[in-house]
């Protein structure tokens, strides 16, 4: 198995989650990297995506676990066949599935278009409510691990996998209360286990 760390930028951070999945297997595929199949009557490749990105947002921090034998060079042959903006970083051979969509706990992001503010304003909050894409109301604080100004923008880290916040909620909110218009999320890093 192959474990990889990709982006999605110039264009691609518009795909779909399962668009850029079918995009990573024709690239696979154009490759020449035997991707290996399920069982069963529904066979589908096997490749192991993290959690879905919010479209829109790019990122140069995503991962995949791809199931195959393949023992060349994976960067320089999957860089040769992708698309633009889905590019291969950097890789390694794992024995089993990294699960990344269960592993990684926390992402880090960079956005650009707020208005300035203090960021410790935010981070000293007992509760912060909002209202979420389902129309329900959540308490996100807990879900934001880290937010300061950089860089003429702002980073900050949010929850991911079972305590996940969406970069786009997180900047609507910040928007609201403090003006401006997000021109640019990025996703930067990851925290979690088997990450490289």
């Amino acid at each position: 198995m192959i474990a990889f760390r990709y982006t999605k930028t110039d264009g691609a951070e518009y795909l779909s989650h399962l668009d850029l999945l079918r995009h990573i297997d024709r690239t696979l595929r154009r490759a020449g990297v035997e991707v290996k199949y399920s069982e069963g009557f529904n066979k589908h490749p096997r490749i192991f995506m993290a959690n879905p990105l919010a479209l829109g947002v790019k990122s140069v921090a995503e991962y995949c676990t791809v199931d195959c034998d393949f023992t060349g060079d994976f960067k320089k042959v999957f860089n040769t066949f992708s698309p633009d903006g889905i590019k291969c970083l950097s890789y390694k051979i794992v024995e089993k599935n990294a699960e990344y969509a269960e592993s990684i706990k926390a992402c880090t992001y960079f956005a650009k278009g707020i208005t300035p503010f203090d960021a410790n304003e935010v981070l000293q909050k007992d509760g912060i409510i909002i209202t979420d894409l389902r129309g329900r109301c959540v308490d996100i604080r807990p879900r934001i691990y880290s937010l300061e100004e950089a860089d003429g923008g702002i980073k900050f880290t949010l929850g991911c996998g079972t305590n996940n916040l969406r970069p786009d909620l997180f900047c609507s909110f910040l928007q609201s209360v403090y003006g401006g218009g997000v021109t640019e999320i990025i996703k930067t890093d990851c925290a979690g286990d088997n990450l490289f």
